[in-house]
């Protein structure tokens, strides 16, 4: 992972598994933009379910390295092609994000960085006052 400073304790830090995805420090906030799925080698599951369960674990993986866990979620956001395909993640989301109970936004979108991905997630997660 590359770290980037960008003044005023603003970090961003570049996951190895997606040239689109990043972390982004701002105090004790972690933010994770633009999750995909994918596995570190370009692999999509072939469920979205499986999809949506493999971009949480990514995000799972960045959130420790800052101290974090999921159950710190405050926000996500899931951009998603086809709004009717979204129950296919939202069971993976309600197990994973169930402790936190945090906002959820569902975003339409017409296209992703990569042509065959489905959906990609973003949170914003803060420390337990």
């Amino acid at each position: 992972m590359t770290d980037l400073w960008h003044g005023s304790g603003l970090r961003t830090t570049m996951g190895a598994s997606s040239p689109h995805q990043s972390v982004t420090v701002h105090g004790d906030e972690v933010t994770c933009t633009d999750f995909s799925g994918f596995s570190p080698d370009g692999e999509r599951p072939g469920r979205l379910s499986d999809e949506c369960q493999a971009a949480l674990s990514a995000i799972s993986l960045a959130l420790a390295d800052h101290g974090l866990t999921l159950d710190h979620t405050r926000h996500i956001a899931a951009m998603i092609r086809e709004g009717q395909t979204f129950s296919q993640c939202q069971a993976a989301l309600n197990e994973a994000l169930a402790a936190a109970r945090p906002a959820l936004t569902l975003r339409i979108v017409q296209r992703f960085p990569l042509p065959e991905q489905r959906i990609a997630l973003s949170l914003t997660a803060t420390p337990h006052e």
